[in-house]
């Protein structure tokens, strides 16, 4: 048994109850932010509620009143030391409710994550695109389909043909002395890790630039990486196969 947070209340539920709140299978509108826990605390806080609240204003959703210590209580109901925390709020009629669960996470010790590059029918300007929508099957799909073949992510196409993140992070990479991302206008997420990693390559003065990405230009680049809440910064190889689409 699993404690999650309900609409005010503690409740102790089982897998099955979990993993109907997995965004992609429950179906509302409504939005989530994914958060690691470590050691009793969840990370960046103010910044995934600040997001989220900014999903629940586009989507014209009412946003609730979150108390941040709630994150940590269900971390610490849940007796986990490392955890992701999944906090999801939608809209039910007039109703907005909230939900926080914790699960086990057991952080990749792997040196580099290998990854396929998936087709998508997303345009880059998808409403939805800088919201961290409930509406996230396209996301779940390649990402298991990604492992089904046994690679660790997916990189993600948009109908231009231009890579705009990953199922589960964004991307950079390295070309000389610059380092790379999408821009926002591809249709990528603004992630929580993304904006950090900019903000320091400019404290060290590094030049970051946002560019669209091609396979061959992905290919060609120096170093590359994957970013997010979970795993943080995580390199990745660039060799990819390119004969999985899915249709939205």
């Amino acid at each position: 048994m699993r404690t999650i947070y309900l609409d005010g209340r503690y409740f102790n539920v089982n897998n099955q109850i979990i993993d109907a709140f997995t965004p992609g299978v429950f179906k509302a509108k409504g939005v989530f932010e994914t958060m690691m826990g470590l050691d009793g605390m969840v990370i960046d806080t103010g910044l995934h509620l600040t997001r989220l609240r900014a999903g629940l204003k586009i989507l014209g959703v009412k946003p609730p009143s979150i108390n941040p210590l709630i994150l940590n209580e269900v971390l610490r109901r849940n007796q986990l030391s490392c955890g992701r925390v999944r906090l999801m709020v939608w809209q039910a009629g007039q109703q907005t409710h909230m939900m926080v669960a914790a699960m086990a996470y057991q952080v990749s010790h792997k040196k580099k994550y290998r990854v396929c590059l998936i087709k998508t029918n997303r345009p880059a300007n998808d409403r939805l695109a800088h919201v961290k929508s409930l509406d996230y099957e396209l996301f779940a799909q390649a990402h298991a389909q990604a492992q089904a073949q046994g690679f660790d992510e997916a990189l993600l196409l948009n109908r231009s043909g231009y890579i705009f993140e990953a199922s589960r992070a964004n991307i950079f990479w390295m070309k000389g002395t610059v380092l790379y991302t999408p821009p926002l206008s591809s249709g990528c997420l603004e992630g929580i890790t993304r904006q950090q990693v900019i903000k320091e390559g400019s404290d060290l003065k590094i030049s970051v630039e946002e560019k669209n990405l091609t396979p061959e230009i992905l290919q060609k680049a120096d170093a590359a990486f994957l970013t997010s809440s979970l795993i943080g910064i995580k390199p990745i190889e660039t060799t990819m196969i390119t004969d999985i689409s899915i249709k939205e």
